[in-house]
């Protein structure tokens, strides 16, 4: 009987500890639970993402740009933070299961994958299998990975970045001919931009800071290595940037919000402190977690944990003058963290002094990106530096063992609480698809409660989408003209349970419904008392329908 491949029992091992921790709920119920988190509706526009590309491409749509939400004017799909390469991908599940269940096998195949690709490299870099299932371990669960897949899924999609450093480590041996490298190199770009274009804009970042310490750290032939993998590396982006030319311009047509590094850069203590994503410890330091990131427990992704620091630092003094390579990784681990801090620097959520990120944050493209979720690379530095570190013959394995285990031990998951279990509302309008009896093909419609605020994003996708909104939510992408308006403000505070909107304002959301050709409005019942002063003005009675109540605007705001 053959040998069970290495390989295999990664997969297995992963996918074993993604099933039973992120899974759980998902697998006993995949059409009605979903593996995130119960806070945020970030997990909406995904499964929205997830129908959309198949839907578009099947219908002759452009792709790239969707009148299906903020109609009739439509936005740019590319420019938000949509997920192509996997929505097509998993585009038989979603057409045959729904999007809620393509959802959850992405949301529990995402760590497998981000394992078995730094698994690949740990063991190119280490030359042992053993360490390379512990790098393979600390890159998918880790404090990174855990807390982004409570709710961004497409931040979460990282695999092709442990492939894109194992061809760049090949190329430098030698084992890889520039052109191979060139084309390998480009796939693994485009598959990653068609994931997240921020992450693949962070790896150029910290691509360009590898080259650099790398330049300084080698010299003699092995510099002039570094300078042509460099250059093949740039050929290969230039390669990819070709091809993608068309996402790219349409990502860039239409400028989204800014969100600077100060928003979510990463706290200090959270190097150090678990958040509740973590099984040890998690709880135990909640009070002081729930401080970073402005209580945004998805953005608190930069927990390493003494244990690896404790790796980090031991291989990292003991090999610096002997191996050129390790200056490397500990130069670049360090100026990762620091950018990851953004500006200013956070402690217990209290701000201390200014960080190098306040000078890059004016530059282009730089005032759009999360300083906090650099810390993918930190992960990823880490895997292969403790890989590293467990391959070394000791005089005392009982200890390096000790510490190892206490590493991994402190990136499994939480499987307590609801952070990857929750229960999307799915009123049976939608869900049985009847929505077609009360509504024309096209319809544009507010669906209450709106955007982030609720599941409309969901519905509309569970709908097939049959009718339109006048809101959506795509990440930061939305047409600037649109947002900027009373009647939409008050709509969003429509979308917020408790008080009621002022009739005073009834006029203003009338005008906003007009201007966006709304004929009809759908409100969950929770909402109703919200807007018991406004609807009486702007709308006739309702119907019930399916667990929504369907109203249509009054003849003076129909329209025309």
């Amino acid at each position: 009987m053959a040998a069970v491949p290495a390989f295999a029992w990664a997969l297995g091992l992963y996918l074993a500890v993604s099933a039973v921790a992120i899974g759980h709920g998902a697998l006993a119920n995949p059409s009605g639970i979903c593996a995130c988190s119960a806070s945020g509706n970030d997990p909406s526009a995904a499964m929205w993402s997830l129908s959309w590309w198949p839907y578009a491409l099947l219908h002759g749509l452009d792709p790239f740009y969707t009148h299906a939400v903020w109609a009739p004017h439509g936005v740019s799909v590319a420019a938000a933070a949509t997920i192509p390469a996997a929505a097509i991908a998993l585009w038989p599940i979603s057409a045959a299961f729904g999007p809620l269940v393509a959802y959850n096998v992405l949301a529990i195949a995402s760590p497998v994958l981000c394992g078995l690709t730094a698994f690949l490299l740990c063991r190119r870099v280490a030359g042992r299998t053993g360490p390379a299932f512990v790098g393979g371990m600390l890159f998918a669960f880790g404090g990174y990975q855990l807390s982004q897949l409570q709710s961004h899924l497409n931040l979460t999609l990282v695999f092709m970045l442990p492939l894109l450093a194992l061809l760049v480590v090949r190329r430098f041996a030698g084992e890889l001919r520039g052109r191979r490298f060139v084309v390998l190199a480009a796939l693994a770009l485009i598959v990653q931009a068609l994931l997240s274009t921020e992450i693949l804009f962070d790896a150029g970042l910290v691509g360009v800071l590898a080259a650099i310490v790398a330049y300084v750290a080698f010299d003699g032939p092995q510099r002039s290595r570094v300078t042509r993998v460099a250059l093949e590396t740039a050929a290969a982006g230039a390669l990819a940037a070709l091809v993608l030319l068309p996402y790219l311009i349409a990502a860039l047509s239409q400028p989204a919000v800014a969100r600077p590094g100060s928003l979510y850069g990463l706290d200090a203590l959270n190097l150090v402190i678990p958040t509740p994503v973590s099984w040890l410890g998690g709880e135990l330091f909640h009070r002081v977690s729930a401080t970073f990131e402005a209580g945004n427990g998805s953005e608190a992704d930069g927990y390493l944990g003494l244990p690896l620091l404790i790796i980090a630092t031991w291989f990292t003094v003991s090999w610096w003058r002997r191996r050129r390579e390790v200056r490397v990784l500990g130069v670049l681990l360090v100026l990762v963290v620091l950018l990851a801090l953004g500006s200013p620097l956070r402690i217990a959520g209290a701000s201390v002094v200014p960080l190098p990120w306040r000078s890059l944050q004016a530059l282009p493209l730089f005032d759009n990106i999360v300083a906090s979720r650099l810390m993918v690379f930190a992960d990823l530095i880490l895997a292969v530096i403790a890989a590293m570190w467990l391959a070394e013959r000791s005089p005392r394995p009982a200890l390096r063992f000790l510490v190892a285990a206490l590493s991994v031990a402190s990136v499994i998951p939480n499987v307590a609480g609801d952070l990857w279990t929750s229960r999307p509302p799915n009123p049976r309008l939608f869900a049985s698809g009847i929505e077609r009896r009360y509504l024309g093909r096209g319809e544009n419609v507010l669906v209450i409660p709106v955007a982030w605020l609720g599941d409309s994003m969901l519905w509309q996708a569970e709908s097939g989408f049959s009718f339109s909104m006048p809101i959506g939510y795509l990440s930061s992408a939305s047409p600037t003209s649109t947002v900027a308006s009373t009647g939409i403000s008050w709509i969003f505070e429509g979308s917020i349970a408790a008080g009621r909107i002022p009739e005073q304002y009834a006029g203003a959301i009338a005008a906003y419904l007009h201007r966006h050709r709304v004929l009809y409005i759908l409100i969950a019942p929770a909402y109703l008392p919200k807007w018991s002063m406004v609807l009486p003005r702007i709308a006739v009675r309702a119907t019930r329908a399916g667990g929504m109540l369907l109203y249509t605007l009054a003849t003076g705001v129909q329209r025309s």
